[in-house]
């Protein structure tokens, strides 16, 4: 063993010699192109070489970086030493890229690029990105792109909307791309024949729990399509504790958008993603699970923004008793006129008897003024005055339907 590493020891010397006379010629020349090649090559091949030593720095033997095309066979052309030198997830990024999909740089979940619905990302940036110190991917939901998001905590439950599902259009899970996020949640990528905004189940828990108990877990199946402006992070980090990585995003069987070229995914029918809502509605409800109470408009849809308070409305707080809205008005704006952004909690009362947990809702201050945001139904309550005119709510139909977004 010490002749070996007797070997291996002169190997390095007369590299390192090497690469100080490539860097002192080409000191001494107008042209440095040459000599700068070399002398990155010689450095490359030492660095790679020590990687190679059986039992180097202590550590147990393992193989060379393959190159990015060993592993993405669609992808980039870089030489393999260069390759070898690349993060592994802009490996990931630029095979994605390849195969047709529009990568993001993430933290975790969120993307964190400026602009990034409307940015169309190119190779260079996605090698630019192998400087950044954040690990997590995101891909965008563009074109006939379509994600079936399984929001579903109890496996059982996904177990049988697979099942369900599955007997209706087979081709989503022979075919389609199945992501993991650390726990048994998941989520299916297809591609559709009509782009959509949003389709979703109702939420739903555990019959005889308290909704508004923060533990008690909700269920629910959302079918986002390229008409929302919409990403879903699928490498790298998931979730992070005080630094530490507690969940990375996976794909089973090895399937993911780095293998799979977009042309290979799918085409499932628009309908295929209500069926899926539908479907788990009925699983839910089978499995004597209690739906959230939800306000919705006359076309049964859920309803974001509720413009129903009135100034004499009385809310209860959980840190100042009983307020009317006026009242809790004119303590926001004395709020923002000192610099503070004070968060406020109450009930839900005021909409719904049994919601009496003054920490369930949010009360904050935003385009509409006054909001109360319910947490568990994920809709805001305004002032009715606030409430936009027909023709605004028509321009805003307009604008989520606009296919050239």
């Amino acid at each position: 063993m010490s002749n070996i590493r007797e070997i291996e020891i002169s190997k390095a010397f007369g590299a390192v010699v090497q690469l100080i006379e490539a860097i002192e010629s080409s000191a001494t020349r107008d042209s440095t192109n040459t000599d700068g090649n070399t002398a990155i090559e010689i450095l490359q091949n030492l660095i790679i070489n020590q990687e190679d030593t059986p039992g180097g720095r202590g550590m147990p033997t393992k193989p060379a970086k393959s190159c990015i095309r060993c592993e993405w066979p669609s992808s980039c052309s870089l030489p393999s030493s260069r390759a070898s030198l690349m993060q592994e997830r802009t490996q990931f990024r630029l095979a994605m890229l390849a195969n047709g999909f529009q990568p993001l740089l993430n933290d975790c979940k969120r993307p964190i690029e400026s602009g990034w619905p409307k940015k169309i990302v190119d190779e260079a940036e996605v090698r630019a990105w192998d400087r950044s110190a954040l690990a997590s991917t995101g891909l965008k939901i563009d074109g006939d792109l379509a994600v079936i998001d399984v929001d579903v905590s109890e496996a059982p439950l996904i177990e049988t909307l697979a099942g369900a599902l599955e007997k209706k259009f087979p081709e989503l899970f022979a075919h389609g791309l199945v992501r993991h996020a650390g726990g048994v949640k998941e989520a299916w990528i297809a591609r559709v024949d009509e782009p959509f905004q949003r389709l979703a189940s109702r939420r739903w828990y555990r019959s005889g729990a308290d909704p508004d108990d923060p533990a008690v877990p909700k269920h629910m199946v959302e079918c986002f399509g390229s008409l929302g402006t919409r990403q879903f992070a699928i490498d790298g980090p998931h979730t992070r504790r005080q630094g530490e990585v507690i969940s990375t995003y996976s794909f089973a069987g090895g399937a993911s958008p780095a293998t799979t070229p977009r042309a290979s995914l799918p085409v499932l029918p628009k309908a295929a993603y209500a069926l899926a809502c539908d479907l788990f509605d009925s699983i839910a409800a089978a499995a004597e699970h209690t739906a959230v109470k939800e306000n919705r408009n006359g076309r049964g849809e859920a309803t974001p923004r509720i413009f129903e308070l009135a100034a004499d409305t009385e809310i209860e707080t959980r840190d100042h008793g009983a307020m009317t809205v006026a009242e809790i008005e004119r303590f926001m704006r004395k709020q923002r006129a000192h610099g503070c952004a004070a968060t406020l909690r109450c009930s839900g009362s005021f909409h719904d008897r049994t919601r009496k947990r003054t920490d369930s809702h949010l009360i904050n201050w935003g385009r509409y003024g006054l909001g109360i945001y319910d947490t568990m139904t994920e809709t805001t309550w305004h002032r009715r005055e606030r409430a936009p005119s027909a023709r605004f709510e028509f321009l805003g139909q307009l604008q989520a339907r606009n296919p050239f977004r």
